[in-house]
């Protein structure tokens, strides 16, 4: 097994410590979350870079994204909505609003 040499840090006052060395090779950034895993054995602490929502939804929270989510809330809180009672009426009402535009 290959291993990258140890790095030695001193803990700072509140009990901080600075992964700025290791941050590159793992794609850390600043804001970025981590998991810190005690080994079972209580000898080593493992740092897992994670996210607090899947990775695949990251457009999700885009300014854009969230832009869009507040005009929806906003159009739900005024009562600008409509329930359909099957997919073919909501199909309908599209295909006669595009046909309106012409």
């Amino acid at each position: 097994m290959n291993r990258e040499p140890a790095i030695i840090q001193q803990v700072q006052k509140r009990m901080l410590i600075s992964i700025g060395q290791l941050a590159k090779k793992l794609g850390l950034k600043e804001g970025d979350y981590i998991r810190l895993e005690l080994a079972e054995d209580g000898t080593s602490l493992r740092l897992v870079p994670v996210d607090w929502h899947p990775r695949q939804q990251e457009y999700f929270w885009s300014e854009e994204w969230q832009e869009r989510m507040q005009r929806s809330l906003q159009h739900l809180a005024e009562g600008r909505v409509k329930a359909y009672g099957n997919v073919e009426e909501l199909i309908g009402e599209l295909e006669n609003a595009s046909d309106n535009k012409d």
